[in-house]
């Protein structure tokens, strides 16, 4: 009898496992990447967990949040999005990667269909070889190409340092905004 319920045991605990683990990407019909595939932007997204809220109508996802849109990489520990108007809430390490440029903050707001975010925390920087900018917050357009920094704003570029307030810097030209 002892060797039974071994077997048993393990055998429930796989169908439970296998059971929570599907539940948690299909809610009532609802699948991320493919509520998220209706839109002209396309955007696909990856977590470790996720979970469709019907209360708000936002999924919840955490663990390796990964949202790739417009030839960006948002990456976060948690996020929550509306698939219907393409808004992400990241916290957590937050961080938008587009070639050798770096977005990062302790949390981001992004518009996916208005190509803009906005960064919060005691670290919101943007980096590539050769510039260095730190705020206390940001917001990017990655269709503009503009990066606004507003509060205790630390730029170096050219091994030159810089301090200011408020900063716009466009990086297609690779200089402030005046």
């Amino acid at each position: 009898m002892k060797h039974m319920r071994i077997p048993l045991l393990v055998i429930g605990m796989f169908f439970s496992l296998l059971t929570l683990c599907h539940g948690s990407d299909t809610v009532d019909g609802h699948t991320l990447n493919a509520d998220m595939a209706k839109s002209k932007y396309r955007p696909v997204v990856s977590a470790d967990q996720s979970f469709y809220n019907e209360d708000n109508g936002l999924y919840e996802l955490a663990g390796n949040v990964r949202i790739q849109c417009h030839g960006l990489l948002i990456t976060a520990a948690t996020a929550k999005v509306n698939a219907n108007t393409l808004q992400v809430w990241a916290d957590g390490g937050a961080a938008i990667t587009e070639g050798e440029l770096r977005f990062t903050g302790d949390a981001l707001y992004a518009e996916l269909t208005e190509n803009t975010a906005w960064f919060f925390g005691t670290r919101c920087g943007c980096e590539r070889p050769g510039l260095l900018i730190h705020g206390d917050n940001m917001r990017y357009n990655w269709q503009t190409r503009i990066v606004i920094f507003d509060g205790h704003v630390l730029w170096v570029q050219k091994g030159k340092n810089h301090t200011s307030s408020h900063l716009e810097f466009d990086l297609a030209k690779n200089d402030i905004v005046r």
